[in-house]
């Protein structure tokens, strides 16, 4: 008799157990990628109001415990429609987990690029930099100079860069083209069309 009592009192615990766990389960929060990216994107905000943020990458990881959580890469250009922006890569992982996430990585900074080893343009704001520091840019640098309202526009195709400078004041602006490879291809004076 006591020990169908037992199994009783065993199956009984064995029950509890099992609703005590799914409880705790269904109160779980479901971390939701769309809830990383605007934890994210709201922090950068606070912390460099005036910069571009972007997110780069989210990607679903698990923790040991077997629980949910996001590695997040996101992209901050402080003064980026500047001769000088200065780009750099964060990194979170939301929500927190007991180890240190990457630290910064700072692609562009003091307006200069390429400063060691084989020079390889990436992003914008490197070719936006090269545009008008490196050798065969010295027109661009002037021009920059003279109109202080200049604004970049960079783009990529085909393995080359297109930087175009322009100033609202100028009755001319600046198209440069570069390779990858940050070797200068061209450097154009345009004159502004009359309309």
């Amino acid at each position: 008799m006591a020990n169908t009592r037992e199994v009783a009192i065993l199956v009984v615990l064995i029950l509890a157990i099992i609703i005590l766990v799914g409880i705790i389960e269904f109160f779980q929060p479901d971390i939701q990628e769309a809830d990383a990216s605007k934890f994210v994107v709201e922090d950068l905000h606070s912390r460099y109001t005036d910069a571009d943020i972007e997110i780069i990458t989210i990607t679903e990881m698990y923790n040991d415990n077997g629980e949910k959580y996001y590695e997040i890469k996101a992209k901050v250009t402080k003064d980026h429609l500047t001769p000088c922006p200065e780009r750099m890569h964060i990194f979170y992982n939301y929500p927190d987990q007991n180890f240190i996430t990457q630290p910064t990585e700072y692609i562009t900074r003091d307006c200069e690029v390429c400063t060691e080893g084989t020079c390889t343009i990436v992003f914008p704001e490197e070719a936006i930099i090269a545009s008008h520091t490196f050798n065969g840019t010295e027109a661009v640098r002037n021009y920059i100079a003279v109109h202080d309202d200049a604004v970049p526009d960079a783009s990529e195709s085909d393995g080359s860069w297109t930087v175009i400078w322009n100033s609202a004041n100028a009755t001319n602006y600046y198209t440069i083209n570069m390779g990858i490879n940050g070797k200068i291809k061209s450097v154009e004076e345009i004159p502004k069309t009359a309309e």
